[in-house]
Parts: structure tokens; C-alpha cells; sequence
């Protein structure tokens, strides 16, 4: 199989692979994963509606990732349209929420590499135009960097203070 065709996979399954990978990094820390795979949801729910109200085409003549040489077969409901890219949108969003929770730059560099492949496959397929692609991955940031505010915020008002054990009274 050629290579450059299995980054292409790659960059199409990213999204997917990302979530995954997202659940297993964070599966010790329940609040962050919990908000999480809620942002995950509503990252969905948000690109549904955009599509729905923007209703901007995709571009004419969309190759299907799996038949290279093919067409892409007909889309239904608003997977008809382009604005924004959910594939795009879904890798940007697990891509800055696990960036700015573990704080790992190995762990980043390879979300970076997989959304990039990811944005490259779905213009090069024809799936969608640039704008789109980078609309998506706004998108996607943006609420990444409000769930994982909330997330931390929602954790620091766990937070008690603690009243020494030794302590003598001064006052």
C-alpha cells in the first residue's frame, strides 16, 4: 500500500483516533474527561447547526478517501454542505484540550501532526475548500479553550481550604 495513502487514512480516521487517544490520556483526570467528551458532543451539535444556517457547498467533485480515483457517492442532511469542516473542527478541539491540560509537548507535537494531516486530506480530496478547513479548526479551538476553562474553573471551586492540624492560635 503507498504510503502517502496511508497518511491520507490517517488524516481521515484523525478526528476518531484523536478522541480515543483523548479518552485514554485523560481517563485519570474524570473531571477534565467528563467536560471532555461533553465539549466533544457539543462541538458536534455546534457544527450541525453552522452547516444547517451557513449552507455553504462543498466543493464540486469531492474524491472518496477509500476509492482514490472515484467520486465521492451522495451525501445526505446537512453533510451536504461544507461550512465548517467537522473533521477539521473535531481534531482542533481534542488537539488544544489535551494541549492545555497535560501540558506535554511530545503528546502535543503528535495532535499537531495528525489534525495537520487530517486539514490536508480534506482539501485534497476535494472535501471541502480552505476556508472551510480553518473555519472548522477555530471553531474547534476556541470551544476547546472555553470547556477546558470551564473544566478548570469547575475543579479550582472544588478546592477547600484546609485548617492546620498543629496549628497553635496566635490571635
Amino acid at each position: 500500500m503507498n504510503p502517502l495513502y496511508m497518511l491520507d487514512l490517517l488524516g481521515y480516521y484523525g478526528p476518531y483516533l484523536l478522541f480515543i487517544s483523548s479518552l485514554f490520556l485523560l481517563y485519570k483526570k474524570t473531571n477534565y474527561l467528563i467536560v471532555y467528551i461533553f465539549g466533544f458532543i457539543l462541538d458536534s451539535l455546534l457544527n450541525f447547526l453552522i452547516k444547517g444556517v451557513v449552507k455553504q457547498p462543498r466543493p464540486k467533485g469531492d474524491y472518496d478517501v477509500f476509492k482514490p480515483n472515484e467520486k465521492h457517492s451522495a451525501r445526505i442532511s446537512t453533510d451536504i454542505y461544507g461550512m465548517p469542516s467537522g473533521h477539521s473542527q473535531h481534531a482542533l478541539y481534542s488537539t488544544v484540550f489535551i494541549h492545555l491540560v497535560l501540558k506535554n509537548t511530545n503528546i502535543t507535537l503528535v495532535y499537531i501532526l495528525i489534525s495537520l494531516l487530517t486539514l490536508y486530506q480534506r482539501v485534497k480530496y476535494r472535501n471541502h475548500y480552505i476556508i472551510q478547513v480553518i473555519v472548522g479548526g477555530i471553531i474547534g479551538a476556541c470551544l476547546a479553550y472555553y470547556m477546558y476553562k470551564y473544566a478548570d474553573k469547575k475543579i479550582v471551586g472544588k478546592l477547600l481550604a484546609k485548617k492546620e492540624d498543629d496549628a497553635k492560635d496566635v490571635a
